[in-house]
């Protein structure tokens, strides 16, 4: 499913750039610079939705279904922790904090999540899983935030320069040049992949929800 039709026309963010000023792109770069994220979902929950938002937490309902359908589900591949609730709160609150020091402005509290370009490995990991894709072009600077690779990992660990980081979409080009877009989807299996690096791809935040899907 393509998303258009929404064009931002905000003047985008100027921050003072996170990379060396000399840097150049190479050619491998500039082929592989994606114009597009994709926002991964079950179609029975639909789009631009957040388990940050269940009313019971860790308690409610549905995480605790999402929790055990794996047992039920072949084609269900992703695994939560008990406390994932917890600690996603403490990542999103931390991914907030960081946005808004780099002038970003959400809209909401909790963020939604896409990645950059696509993966198949993410669009694998449930067997009825939908996909929205939506160009870059069309996504407000104002509310979108990048890290690398999945914040969870990004604001958990120290030891990669680009941990601990958020991105602004006006440096998506510099992140790709300086880092690459993340390609080992084939050397990470379903089984157990939460003990692996994780580096998987680079995750896109929405703070807001676009126009198109607003109730």
């Amino acid at each position: 499913m393509i998303f258009s039709g929404y064009v931002s026309r905000k003047v985008p963010l100027r921050k003072p750039s996170l990379f060396h000023p000399n840097q150049r792109f190479s050619r491998d770069a500039e082929m592989r610079l994606p114009e597009f994220a994709t926002h991964y979902y079950l179609p029975e929950i639909g789009p631009f939705r957040s388990l940050s938002e269940l009313p019971a937490g860790s308690k409610d309902l549905i995480f605790l279904d999402f929790l055990t359908r794996h047992q039920r589900d072949p084609g269900y591949r992703r695994r939560y922790g008990r406390n994932y609730i917890e600690v996603r709160s403490k990542v999103e609150a931390r991914l907030r904090e960081l946005f808004v020091a780099r002038g970003g402005k959400p809209r909401c509290r909790h963020p939604y999540y896409l990645v950059l370009g696509e993966s198949p490995w993410f669009r694998d990991l449930n067997a009825d899983q939908s996909e929205l894709k939506i160009p870059l072009l069309e996504l407000d600077p104002e509310t979108t935030s990048l890290t690398y690779p999945d914040s969870f990992v990004a604001l958990s660990r120290g030891d990669k320069p680009y941990f601990n980081q958020v991105f602004l979409l006006s440096e998506v080009s510099e992140i790709v040049e300086r880092f690459g877009v993340p390609d080992n989807d084939q050397v990470v299996p379903y089984e157990r992949y939460w003990e692996t690096d994780f580096e998987l791809y680079i995750e896109v935040q929405l703070w807001d929800i676009p126009p198109g899907f607003k109730p």
